[in-house]
């Protein structure tokens, strides 16, 4: 069955590759909508590996201790809580290179559909350069049976190969499928691929269903949805590429109790 193609693949990831191989376009991505919603209808399929019980703390209320990820950009901010104990060594590396300022200046450098937005890159352009300012370390996957792509996660993937995926520098912000085809998000096909509870959620909250156990989910924006809506909905070139920049002004830590919401 087909899926969105893994924004980030790199035969060698040390290697700049034209980005236009990694993100799918409109009529490819509705394509593979459409296929997936056929595919789901016909075979009435259950995915593997979904627990029948799952602890949805992305959108719960955080406790005023969580950590915090503040992106201030330049056109507006967006705040997302990270979940440590679910992703400890993703967060432990995310963490350091926000506070060593690396996402300072850094752009979003591809909208795909409305679907999502990959962000966190030393270049503006999708098809720039990896030069020796970008931190292409590779982490892991770490999969949390708690987290998932739902509208306004934030993921991190770099290649998979050999039955292993991993986490990189360049994130991902997760908006809903529903922008490209609203069939897609049919909650009697959702809970059929992904069971009632999780299937559920992702009906009434949004989200990349086809993203499920392959991203380490780190974190969920909980502020700052109007700046967040236009990123992912963003005037794009042909090459996925924002037309006008969009830029990571400041990248900083703090906490849940320093960062809530107004009221």
């Amino acid at each position: 069955m087909a899926d969105y193609e893994n924004p980030h693949k790199r035969a060698n990831p040390f290697q700049s590759k034209a980005f236009s191989r990694y993100l799918g376009f409109s009529m490819v991505a509705i394509f593979v909508i459409l296929a997936f919603v056929l595919f789901i209808w016909i075979a009435g399929g259950r995915k593997s590996n979904i627990p029948d019980e799952i602890d949805f703390i992305q959108i719960e209320t955080p406790e005023d201790s969580a950590p915090v990820v503040v992106f201030e950009t330049n056109i507006g901010t967006v705040k997302a809580v990270l979940f440590p104990e679910e992703t400890p060594e993703y967060y432990t590396y995310f963490k350091g290179l926000v506070d060593s300022g690396y996402y300072d200046g850094t752009y979003i450098c591809a909208v795909v559909d409305g679907a999502y937005a990959l962000g966190g890159t030393k270049f503006s352009d999708p098809n720039g350069e990896y030069g020796e300012e970008s931190d292409l370390t590779q982490i892991k996957e770490e999969i949390s049976d708690n987290l998932w792509p739902l509208k306004g996660s934030l993921c991190s993937f770099v290649r998979s190969g050999f039955g292993t995926n991993y986490a990189g520098s360049s994130f991902i912000f997760v908006n809903d499928v529903t922008e490209v085809n609203a069939a897609y998000m049919d909650e009697g096909a959702l809970k059929r691929a992904y069971g009632d509870e999780l299937g559920g959620v992702f009906h009434d909250w949004g989200g990349v269903p086809t993203f499920s156990r392959k991203y380490t989910v780190f974190g969920q924006v909980y502020d700052g949805w109007d700046a967040f809506k236009a990123i992912c909905s963003a005037e794009t070139l042909e090459t996925s590429q924002p037309a006008s920049d969009i830029v990571f002004e400041r990248v900083y830590m703090s906490t849940y109790g320093e960062e809530k919401p107004a009221e």
